[in-house]
């Protein structure tokens, strides 16, 4: 997943209300040193959004969804 603005919506129907989502950055983008970034947001079934502490990151993120046992 790539930001834009530093957001970006990730579309997966397997994300659920209780999935453990790991993120982790790939490369970087218009930052010059990797900033925080984070789950905000989620819908069961659908999507949910990375947001970097940075509004200007364009940087490559990798997702990994787990589901809790």
């Amino acid at each position: 997943a790539t930001l834009v603005a530093g957001v970006v919506v990730v579309s997966t129907t397997k994300v659920t209300a209780t999935s453990r989502i790991q993120i982790t950055i790939q490369s970087i983008g218009t930052v010059t040193v990797p900033t925080v970034i984070g789950v905000t947001a989620r819908t069961a079934g659908t999507s949910f959004t990375i947001t970097s502490a940075n509004v200007l990151d364009t940087s490559t993120i990798a997702w990994m969804i787990v589901e809790p046992a």
